[in-house]
């Protein structure tokens, strides 16, 4: 029995002036929620074969981590100078 995942699905989308394209509703559909906006796609060759892949933006990444006031200067001139050391 073969599952969604396995189906053979095939879809066309033209290059536009700026080689932009848009990604077929038909593959949209098929990866069910695994594609969102704000994801990038890689585009990889391999030996003249032509692939896809999904960088996932990770939104929240750092939304545990306590906020780092860091030191308090008592200029900008001690400031310079520690950046300088």
């Amino acid at each position: 029995m073969s599952s969604e995942s396995d189906a053979h699905i095939e879809a066309e989308s033209t290059i536009n002036d700026s080689y932009g394209t848009t990604i077929p509703a038909e593959i949209r559909n098929a990866l069910d929620d695994t594609l969102e906006p704000g994801d990038t796609v890689r585009w990889v060759i391999v030996d003249g074969d032509l692939s896809l892949e999904i960088v996932h933006e990770r939104y929240g990444a750092f939304e545990d981590v306590e906020p780092f006031d860091g030191p308090a200067w008592d200029s900008e001139t001690a400031a310079e100078s520690a950046w300088s050391e």
